[in-house]
């Protein structure tokens, strides 16, 4: 099972993805007022990327962030399929992102 957890660290706030005592993957990010920037995602997994991002805009969204960033550098398809748009900065309002299908891999079996 994978797990998702969040740690504090200079100043930033992450999520790392644990499978059993594995590390998978983290990114950081701060949040500030009704916004949440992601700073790093280091992981090469991109389905992994896709829920710590959920995991981190939910522990954002808990926070009374509304909209999440991410600069064009740390960009991936994962942040595509949660609905960031934008040129150098993409942006996403965090209700909508949460609840968006994301995962289009052939995995996804419907109930």
């Amino acid at each position: 099972m994978i797990k998702f957890l969040p740690f504090e660290e200079n100043g930033y706030i992450g999520m790392k993805a644990y499978e059993n005592e594995s590390e998978l993957g983290l990114c950081t990010f701060t949040v500030s007022g009704y916004s949440m920037i992601f700073e790093t995602v280091s992981c090469e997994d991109d389905l992994i990327i896709e829920g710590l991002a959920r995991a981190a805009m939910n522990y954002g969204a808990n926070r009374n962030a509304y909209i999440a960033e991410i600069k064009k550098e740390q960009f991936c398809p994962a942040f595509e399929r949660l609905g960031f748009k934008g040129d150098e900065v993409m942006s996403v309002e965090i209700p909508e992102a949460l609840t968006s299908t994301g995962c289009s891999c052939s995995d996804s079996k419907p109930f």
